[in-house]
């Protein structure tokens, strides 16, 4: 048996949960979802601090390759231009959206030193912010064969290497800088993430359209046999696709059926009292 994601595991659990209910409710049907576990609180004033910080912490595996440097250093190499199709994607285009800009430069012990911020544009108000200033070195030389020649792109990186330091300050790739590559579990998670991710049924205009078929059809359920039906009908298996890329939107759609059983439960409990 394969390993189970998180997102199965919480599909799991909230069965669970519906059969314990059920022992007690003859009428429940043991696999109707619960209210799923509660999110965790916003900072005070309602507002979610590290939403821009967990939108780009995650790195996509093809994004990366491993490296050694001398003295047997060995770390995670991150894509520059996925760096930046990141932050196009949550800001909007370079130079529009989000930029950077070169602060300061110097040249010392054969490495070129280049100081660069970046400014990007918060999505909740449009105000400009910035990250930085940060510094980026490169050597100015190659040495192949044991023969050294100048490297004519030791400039651009280390542009790249100040950028890509002010965009950690984001949040950008943070899952590498904090240990978290190093577990196959962790990277297997994220491969089926942008796997998700790419997927046209998974997009944020297919999933609110599918949020909104499933209010359409719960509002014709009168019953926890049509509930159930609602439910079988595909509706446990996409909500397992769409948590791998929209946890809040697994989540209220969960909701949606949990609240409407209480709803037909309520319901069927004061018809009985009425009936006596």
């Amino acid at each position: 048996m394969g390993r189970m994601s998180k997102t199965d595991t919480v599909v799991e659990n909230v069965r669970e949960e519906s059969t314990r209910e059920a022992a007690g409710h003859a009428s429940a049907k043991a696999d109707m979802p619960q209210p799923p576990p509660p999110e965790a609180p916003a900072a005070a004033g309602g507002m979610d601090h590290l939403h821009i910080w967990n939108r780009l912490k995650r790195t996509d595996p093809k994004a990366t390759k491993p490296f050694t440097r001398s003295g047997g250093f060995r770390g995670t190499q991150i894509d520059p231009t996925w760096r930046f199709q990141m932050m196009t994607e949550t800001f909007g285009p370079v130079g529009k959206g989000w930029g950077y800009e070169q602060v300061d430069w110097t040249i010392a012990e054969r490495m070129v030193f280049i100081c660069a911020r970046v400014w990007y544009l918060d999505p909740a108000n449009g105000e400009k912010c910035w990250t930085g200033p940060q510094w980026g070195g490169t050597e100015m030389v190659r040495r192949r064969n044991g023969i050294e020649m100048p490297d004519d792109e030791c400039f651009k990186m280390s542009m790249t290497d100040a950028v890509g330091k002010c965009l950690l300050q984001l949040g950008l790739a943070a899952d590498v800088y904090m240990g978290q590559f190093d577990d196959s579990k962790y990277r297997e998670e994220s491969e089926a993430f942008y796997a998700a991710k790419g997927n046209p049924d998974l997009q944020p205009a297919a999933i609110e359209a599918f949020e909104a078929e499933v209010k359409r059809r719960l509002g014709g359920c009168l019953d926890l046999d049509d509930l159930e039906e609602v439910w079988r009908a595909g509706v446990g298996t996409r909500l397992r696709d769409i948590g791998t890329v929209d946890r809040a939107a697994q989540h209220r759609i969960t909701g949606l059926f949990a609240q409407k059983k209480a709803e037909i439960l309520r319901r069927e409990e004061e018809d009985g009292r009425e009936a006596a």
